[in-house]
Formats: structure tokens, C-alpha cells, sequence
């Protein structure tokens, strides 16, 4: 990927969070006051899991990264997994801070060099889990998030869809797909039989 820009690497990061890792909440280069000073490229939540992805197209900015108070004590920084996420080549997995995994892209793609897989389960102690982490500092970005929401849609709006919308109960299936469930256990009945 020739000329990569930080900005493209931030999209990326979104379209792995939400896509490989399957997170359904994503925020990219979301500006908010969460405690620490940490603003996160992308941050991403899955499961109540949160996987934060920094972007560097230089190694100078790489460099620079390690001496923020939130990545000298990693127990001040945000995200339970952590990435760097740059263009091929630019770093290797033996640089990466304790803890840290490496998403390298090259064209569209991108390649998981080390780190936690996502969507996978540990037993026991995860190696890559930075437990212990700065839980405040995300809730007030998912909170920022929220909030910026209400305004862009409205007070009103915004309390209709988490009250009327999302608060209401599961709705009974359809009687379509009743019928269509119906039919595929008696074939597998027939064919049982």
C-alpha cells in the first residue's frame, strides 16, 4: 500500500473492528474527555470486550507513542486487546510493547501478525489481556458517542428509539419464517424416519 495516509489506516482499523472481530460498536478518532488523555484511532466493543487499534504510518510516530503516560503504565490506557495497526513492513512484531499485537495491511487487506485473535475464548489467563485498564476512560467514550447522537437526532428522537425501540421486547416470529421453520423440520423428520 504506497502513500498510505493515517486517515486511510483509521478506516481500515473501523472496517477490521467491525468486520474480522465482529464488533458492532465501533468509534474512529472519536475526540472525548476520558480521564486519561487517550483518544484511540478506532476502539471497538465485542461481548463486553473492547479492542483499541493505534495507527501508525511512521516509525518516528510509533516512537513517539511509547513515551504517553497511558502507554508507560499500561493500567492508565484503554482497551482490554491492543494493536498497532501500520502498512507492511514498517514494523515488527518484536517491537510491539508487551501485550500489544501487530495488524499489518497491505492493499486492502490486512494481516494479523500477533496479538489476540479476535473471536476467539481463553482458558485461564489471556496473554494478550490488559485486565486491568482504565474501564472510566471507555465508558466515557461510549457515553461522548451517545451523546452526540441525542443532539444530532434530537432529545425527543433520541429517547423514542432507547425507550420504544430498543427497550421493547423481542417480537414472535413471523408467520413466514413460522412456516418456512416448520417445513425444514418435517422434511429433516421425513428424512429421519
Amino acid at each position: 500500500m504506497t502513500n498510505v495516509t493515517h486517515a486511510d489506516l483509521v478506516k481500515i482499523a473501523g472496517r477490521w473492528l467491525r468486520n474480522t472481530a465482529g464488533c458492532p460498536v465501533v468509534l474512529e478518532e472519536l475526540c472525548a474527555a476520558t480521564g486519561n488523555g487517550e483518544n484511540p484511532d478506532a476502539i471497538g466493543w465485542y461481548t463486553g470486550r473492547s479492542m483499541l487499534i493505534e495507527c501508525k504510518v511512521s516509525r518516528s510516530d510509533f516512537l513517539a507513542d511509547r513515551k504517553k503516560p497511558f502507554r508507560a503504565e499500561p493500567s492508565r490506557g484503554l482497551g482490554l486487546y491492543r494493536y498497532y495497526m501500520a502498512p507492511r513492513g514498517l514494523l515488527r512484531a518484536a517491537e510491539m510493547p508487551t501485550g500489544w499485537g501487530l495488524l499489518e495491511v497491505s492493499g486492502r487487506r490486512v494481516f494479523l501478525i500477533s496479538g489476540y485473535e479476535p473471536k476467539t475464548w481463553h482458558q485461564g489467563r489471556n496473554p494478550w489481556a490488559f485486565e486491568r485498564r482504565f474501564h472510566e476512560g471507555e465508558m466515557q467514550m461510549l457515553l461522548s458517542a451517545m451523546a452526540r447522537i441525542k443532539v444530532r437526532v434530537g432529545a425527543a428522537e433520541f429517547h423514542s428509539m432507547l425507550h420504544e425501540r430498543l427497550m421493547q421486547p423481542a417480537q414472535p416470529q413471523s408467520t413466514h419464517a413460522a412456516d418456512t421453520a416448520a417445513a425444514c423440520e418435517a422434511v429433516l423428520n421425513k428424512d429421519a424416519a
